[in-house]
């Protein structure tokens, strides 16, 4: 690797922050620990900034300490219940930095996106750390989340902010993108929302853009707050780099997958059927050709979908059984895959395994393409676009059930949440526990928000929406009865239930209370948002800690089209809790009941 130039200063650096249209230079933050962080978005030399920078830390740190002093008042002293400093992440030295890369680092960065929330950067984060694994290089996650919401007032949500948007629907040439709704937006560090340390613990070498950043020692005036990779500002002497274009990635006439298929003889076919047409008679076989046409439509498809397809092309003898259909396709030529149901394709969660099937002319491998010049060649193999938006999980299908369970593993196993919102999250799990004399509870997530008026949430109507989730709880109840029996710890009637909501609304969330439902606000103190210090000013933030407890309730029900839903799901499987303690509200489930509603 070549050698840079760092600053006379080995100080941690931010991106850019200031609120439009007035330019500061720097301000500093951390929690627990002050660590520098250059702003502004002027193009001078950067010493200055540092010089500037390390007396606002020291102004902003003291500030800190009173969060900190909370924090050990509320929780006791070092030893019994705190953290320890050493789980909280900070930003590595260069000399760590370049520990973490080795000697001749090839790296693989993919797109963020601003205007997208920390559980959408999630998935695109998890998708970024597959791809990296199948090219065998190192991955570069973007480093900031823009939160869009304040959990307590204005000026502490601004002060805080690494850099803040009163309007952020007028900085579209800023994100590069619109919100679906205006309002202000505030920066924060992804570490408020990841377990960075652990993340590189279990996966391996990754840097974040501004660990990249400070290791080549890149100006942070030349920071994209789009989240997206600058080739130009980004691309240091001695580093090429190839892109790799959305639409090459993957378009409307093939799919995407991460090795090539493992294609079984016709011999290996064969010797299955005597067991299938054992266990109900003769398997016919399909015709090749009518199973060509009907499934070169589109790249891939679910078992379900295959079958009408091949229905409408006036094939009769399809299996009504998945494990003789399967058997019928891949005898017919098709190439079996692996991933997860579209029941989680907009939620998000590593959930529901299912198999699709496609045709061979149709299949891409990753690992091929990235292995193979102008891309294997290159220090930086760019990932350009959104390649997240109504894609599976991993953002490509998997030519192995046991690689998709592996990726399934590791992103369990490697993405959670800092250790002083999982804290958080059980301790308020523990008060909902006691709210109910220590029986068995239930918790929902009633998306609200922007989700009304772009028509993914269940019903527009708050109270219909309420309704319609409580009448799901119900039968969340029901299945518990079925797991446990009458084992004494079953829900009462009467028994409230947690509610994470996004609704803002008064008199709705009088009327949710009303019904039952218990929200953050009711169970969290003062105490309590000294646990998380300056994080707990952002109401994006406390969602990851809902999440927590949403996770260890006995029961979910979450939402078909939420991502933040999709988290708490994960959480659960990563918590080892079982398939059936959790369900989905779907939007067509909501549009059912109004159609039963208006008649």
């Amino acid at each position: 690797m070549a050698e840079y130039q760092p600053l006379e200063i080995d100080t941690p650096i931010r991106p850019p922050k200031r609120r439009l249209p007035a330019r500061p230079l720097v301000i500093g933050a951390a929690v627990g620990f002050v660590f520098l962080i250059l702003l502004g978005s002027s193009h001078e030399p950067s010493r200055q900034a540092v010089s500037t920078g390390l007396t606002k830390a020291k102004e902003y740190g003291s500030k800190l300490n009173g969060w900190a002093e909370d924090f050990e008042a509320s929780y006791g002293p070092k030893g019994k219940g705190t953290l320890r400093l050493e789980e909280e992440y900070a930003l590595p030295s260069r000399k760590a930095l370049r520990r973490i890369v080795g000697s001749d680092p090839k790296y693989l960065v993919k797109d963020g996106w601003a205007t997208y929330g920390y559980n959408n950067g999630r998935y695109m984060l998890e998708a970024t750390l597959l791809m990296a694994k199948i090219a065998g290089r190192i991955p570069v996650i973007p480093d900031s989340v823009w939160a869009r919401s304040c959990a307590t007032d204005a000026e502490t949500c601004e002060g805080h902010a690494l850099r803040y948007f009163e309007h952020r629907n007028e900085h579209r040439d800023v994100v590069g993108a619109k919100w679906n709704d205006d309002g202000a937006a505030y920066k924060l560090g992804i570490e408020n929302f990841l377990d960075i340390p652990h993340l590189r613990k279990t996966y391996g070498p990754l840097l974040t853009y501004t660990e990249y950043l400070h290791l080549y020692s890149i100006d942070p005036s030349l920071y994209d707050e789009s989240l997206r990779w600058n080739v130009t500002n980004y691309s240091p002497p001695g580093l090429t780099t190839v892109t790799m274009t959305e639409q090459e990635f993957q378009d409307r006439t093939f799919v995407r997958v991460d090795r090539p298929p493992r294609m079984r003889s016709k011999e290996d076919i064969m010797a299955d059927l005597p067991r299938l047409a054992g266990e109900g008679g003769d398997v016919p076989r399909l015709s090749a050709e009518t199973v060509k046409l009907a499934l070169g439509a589109k790249p891939a498809w679910s078992l379900t979908a295959a079958r009408d397809a091949l229905k409408r092309r006036g094939e009769d003898k399809v299996a009504a059984d998945d494990e003789r259909f399967v058997w019928q396709l891949e005898e017919a030529g098709a190439v079996l895959l692996w991933t997860y149901s579209d029941e989680v394709l907009m939620n998000k969660a590593m959930a529901r395994p299912s198999t699709e099937v496609a045709l061979p002319s149709t299949i891409r491998p990753l690992s091929t393409a990235l292995s193979s010049p102008p891309y294997s060649n290159a220090s930086i193999v760019y990932l350009t676009g959104n390649l997240h938006d109504q894609r599976k999980p991993g953002g490509l299908y998997f030519t192995s059930p046991l690689e998709r369970d592996s990726y399934t593993r590791l992103i369990l196993s490697s993405i959670r949440a800092p250790p002083r919102i999982r804290k958080l999250g059980a301790r308020l799990a523990e008060k909902m526990s006691a709210q109910v004399e220590g029986r068995r509870w239930v918790a929902a997530h009633l998306r609200r928000g922007d989700f009304v008026n772009i028509a993914w949430a269940p019903e527009r109507d708050p109270v219909r929406h309420f309704e319609r989730t409580k009448e799901a709880l119900e039968r969340g109840k029901e299945v518990l009865r079925t797991h446990f029996g009458d084992d004494g710890r079953l829900p009462r009637p009467d028994d409230p239930f947690y509610l994470a909501t996004d609704e803002t609304n008064a008199t709705s969330l009088s009327y949710f209370r009303s019904r039952g439902a218990i929200l953050l606000s009711d169970l969290l103190t003062p105490q309590d948002s000294a646990l998380l210090g300056p994080p707990a000013a952002y109401t994006d933030v406390l969602a990851v800690v809902e999440q927590q407890v949403l996770a260890r309730s006995d029961y979910f029900v979450g939402s078909e089209m939420s991502s933040t839903s999709g988290g708490a799901v994960n959480a659960r499987l990563a918590r080892g809790e079982e398939e059936w303690s959790w369900g989905l509200l779907g939007r067509e489930e909501g549009r059912r009941a109004r159609r039963r509603w208006k008649a």
